[in-house]
Order: structure tokens, then sequence, then C-alpha cells
């Protein structure tokens, strides 16, 4: 990417990712009636089957570790079959043991992150991308709210910057994306809040608490994450994902949750800053 941000073209990895799903994460097999273990494999224990059963055959191949991309990973550019790559705050792509990044590409889904800051459970002293700040769901784009605006939250100070009386310091999800596209993130200004599928697509079903990669991830607490997906049925809801297990739920729209903004890759020139 010469000439605005300064930095180099990305290499062919970050420059093309192959947009697919992400794999679930889970490596482990379960026995039967009762057992996990630590490989993908399986065993039926007939010594544990109630008097009467009779079980035989394959109880492993329909198993999730036995499909997809986890059951080949090699976990170079992440855990069990994810694809990460490190970006750097210029939107230049960074070696994997790059000690500070700001964005993460999932090359899987063609998809870039936020990466927030360490978490020390202090609201906002950590900068815009502090880890503990949360904020309340606000939309005011009717086409794109499900029927209802959501939560201004003009009182509560739990997000960096906040200020009584000045509507673009409060802690909301549309105010958090204007602030962050004002100053772009990794070089670029068109940050969003993900769909509920986007953002699901991080879970490590083989993780938990948090259900993520924290070796790209750190920082990730183990709660819910605003998804931009508003609950088709309940318009006081929207959809969130918790980092914790890895489940989705419609959370009402004003509770305080986190956030994290995602961006479509594209191989062009970072704007200027």
């Amino acid at each position: 990417m010469a000439g605005a941000g300064g930095c180099s073209k990305p290499d062919g990895d970050a420059a093309s990712p192959r947009p697919r799903l992400n794999d679930t994460g889970i490596t482990w097999g379960a026995d039967y009636p009762r057992g996990v273990n630590r490989d993908c494999s399986a065993t039926i224990d007939a010594t544990l089957l109630p008097d009467g059963e009779k079980i035989a055959g394959d109880i492993l191949s329909q198993q999730d570790c036995s499909h997809g991309p986890d059951t080949t990973a090699d976990d170079a550019d992440g855990a069990a079959g994810f694809a990460f790559r490190k970006i750097g705050r210029k939107g230049e792509p960074l070696p994997a043991d790059a000690r500070a990044w700001q964005c993460v590409l999932d090359k899987n889904t063609g998809l870039a992150w936020e990466v927030k800051q360490p978490t020390d459970g202090v609201y906002g002293n950590r900068g815009k991308h502090d880890a503990d700040d949360v904020f309340t769901w606000y939309n005011p784009d009717k086409s794109a709210n499900g029927g209802a605006i959501g939560e201004w939250n003009s009182r509560y100070d739990q997000c960096t910057g906040y200020i009584e009386g000045k509507p673009p310091t409060y802690c909301n999800t549309g105010e958090f994306v204007s602030r962050i596209n004002r100053r772009g993130l990794c070089g670029f200004s068109d940050w969003r809040l993900p769909t509920l599928e986007e953002l699901a697509s991080l879970v490590h079903f083989g993780r938990s608490a948090p259900a993520i990669d924290t070796a790209y991830f750190p920082n990730t607490k183990s709660g819910f994450y605003w998804s931009h997906s508003p609950d088709a049925k309940l318009q006081g809801r929207a959809w969130a994902v918790n980092f914790q297990f890895g489940y989705s739920a419609p959370m009402p729209r004003d509770n305080g949750r986190h956030v994290r903004l995602v961006r479509n890759w594209e191989p062009r020139e970072p704007e200027a800053k």
C-alpha cells in the first residue's frame, strides 16, 4: 500500500483472503455414554450402558472433530483451523510473533476486526479501544434498526471520553462507530458493528472464558458483545454473542455490552492520518 499510508503492499494471504466459514474449533471426541477425550477419538464403554442396552459401530465419524479445517490445522496462523493475520496501525500485515497490533484479519472470512486494549476493570482509561468499555445498542437508521432506535445512553459514564451533555461522546454503539471512523483504525474509516453471523464466526467452541483465539484477540471479555442484528420479534432487543461459551441471545438494547468492530477487508490504500 504505497503512498497515503506509507506502508508496503500486503502479501498474498492478507490481500486476497478466501471468503468461507470458520470451523468450530472442536478437536476432541466424546465417548459413549460419557467421557470427553483429549484427541479426536471415541469408544463405547459397554460396562456403563444401562441394563439391556446394546450399541455398537462407529460413533466418531459424525462428531465435529472428524470434519472440516480443524482436523488438519497446523495452528500456524490460529488455533484449530482458524487463520488470522495481525495488522498494524497503518493497515500493514505483521508477522505472527508481533507483540503489538491493532487489528486482525480473518483470512477465512475476509473480515478485519478491532483488537481491544488490556482490561483492568475500569471504564475508559485505556483509550477508545478499552476492553472494559460497554455500550448500549443504538441505531437511528429505520431501514436497519428493526423498528426501534434503541438506547441513546446519555447518563452513564461507561466508555472512553464520555462527557455529560455532549452526545458525540455518549456510550452507545452508534456514537462509538462514529468516533472510531472519525479518527480511523488501522488506516481505514469504514468500521461498523458486525452482523450476528459475522460476530459468531469468531467463536472458538473448543475453548471457553473466553471462547476465542486469545493469541490474536487478547483482552476479550467473557461476556456479551453486540451485533448489528436486531431481534425480529422483540423490537426492544438486539442479538449479541457471549464469549464465555460462544452462544448467541437477544438482549435488551438498554443493556451495557461490549463491542468489537469489523470491516470488509479490501486491498486498497489506507486513508492518510
